[in-house]
């Protein structure tokens, strides 16, 4: 193998496909990424068994066709270090690769690629296109919310079903859901499929640098999730188990429903969260004609912040005072771009819901905390 390209794109290829590289592995094989030139075209894959990545790079300048296995660790830290320049890449018969560019040359050793286990075969499922944007978007709402609890398998990963002509990304870890929607066009049967969050955490990485207006393809089958474009496909196990229902907690209307600057509510959370660390990270809300936030902590001390409310339907409990984890509303409140946010509340043991003003596609559950301890110190 011998070519010749610039050394930004290669690192492209290499941050891509390394992401899909095994960096905890039995199998030292699987430390590599693998390159193959052929037909102008640089065919670029990781592999760790479970997550599958493929990147092309069309080559103009070409020496010599072959194939070659590299430490996936040693080439990112290479071409991570050289400026945009052409660089020269050349395998002679015994692996060895040299790699020059002005002024530097590298010679690392690297592996035959005959033992590299097969690339996963896409298969045959129900697919459909989206805009990168909107895929972007379904990522960024659900990510955060995942669970790591590995006893529970199923709430490891995000939730991708259709209802009618309506895309769902859903995603939990118990305390709090996170369900985002996008308008499709109808497929033909239903599908649903719940994809680990590793793999959808490396997929909205690599988004970041896509051209916001490319499409692209998902193909979901029984066992397998796929995401493809021109030169780059992904391919993942599916997690295998049921999701919960998450419309049984989504409640069907509210007696308390308000609405606050997204600012001004960050930026008083983030100040009880100094107490609130200290205290499980517990605040309470109470909703009146402003809303206030508190927080207490034995051993350090005391927080109390009122913020203006813009809008407001009080029709249950007024003063209403309801425990939450700060953590997980500083998280989607954060994650929100509206300037105006919707708090929706029943009473101070039932979820609560916070939307964005401007997006009714965008639905936060967080569950309260129930503490007499809190309650005691608090009402005292």
């Amino acid at each position: 193998m011998k070519f010749k390209c610039s050394s930004s794109l290669l690192q492209k290829g290499v941050n891509i496909v390394e992401k899909a590289v095994s960096q905890k592995t039995n199998l030292p094989i699987m430390e590599n990424i693998f390159m193959e030139l052929k037909d102008h075209k640089l065919k670029m894959m990781g592999n760790d068994l479970e997550l599958g990545i493929e990147y092309f790079i069309s080559i103009e300048n070409i020496e010599q066709e072959g194939a070659v296995l590299l430490k996936a660790k040693t080439i990112s830290s290479i071409v991570s270090k050289l400026d945009n320049q052409l660089l020269s890449l050349q395998v002679d018969e015994n692996k060895k690769i040299i790699i020059n560019a002005d002024k530097v040359d590298f010679n690392i050793l690297g592996t035959d690629v005959s033992e590299y286990p097969v690339f996963p075969q896409v298969e045959e499922g129900l697919s459909f296109e989206l805009e990168v944007r909107d895929l972007k978007e379904l990522l960024k709402y659900t990510i955060f919310a995942v669970s790591f609890d590995e006893t529970k398998e199923f709430l490891n990963g995000i939730l991708i079903k259709n209802e009618e002509d309506y895309l769902y990304f859903v995603s939990t870890d118990g305390y709090r859901l996170s369900l985002k929607r996008k308008k499709i066009t109808k497929p033909a049967t239903d599908f649903s499929a719940i994809v680990p969050f590793r793999v959808m955490n490396e997929l909205y990485k690599i988004l970041q640098n896509i051209d916001p207006d490319a499409k692209i393809k998902l193909n979901i089958s029984t066992n397998q999730v796929s995401f493809m474009m021109d030169g780059f496909l992904l391919v993942s196990r599916v997690i295998q188990g049921t999701f919960p229902d998450y419309k049984q907690v989504l409640p069907k209307e509210f007696d308390n429903v308000i609405t606050v600057g997204r600012r001004n509510f960050i930026q008083a959370a983030e100040r009880a969260s100094i107490i609130a660390s200290v205290s499980n990270n517990v605040v309470k809300l109470i909703f009146s004609d402003v809303l206030e936030i508190k927080a207490n902590a034995p051993k350090m001390g005391g927080f109390n912040e009122e913020i203006n409310i813009t809008n407001q339907n009080i029709k249950g409990i007024d003063n209403l005072k309801v425990a939450f984890n700060v953590r997980l509303l500083l998280d989607v409140m954060k994650t929100l771009e509206a300037d105006d946010v919707l708090i929706e509340v029943n009473d101070e043991l039932k979820p609560c819901v916070i939307r964005s003003v401007a997006d009714e596609d965008y639905t936060y559950i967080i569950m309260p905390i129930r503490t007499s301890d809190y309650k005691n110190e608090d009402d005292s």
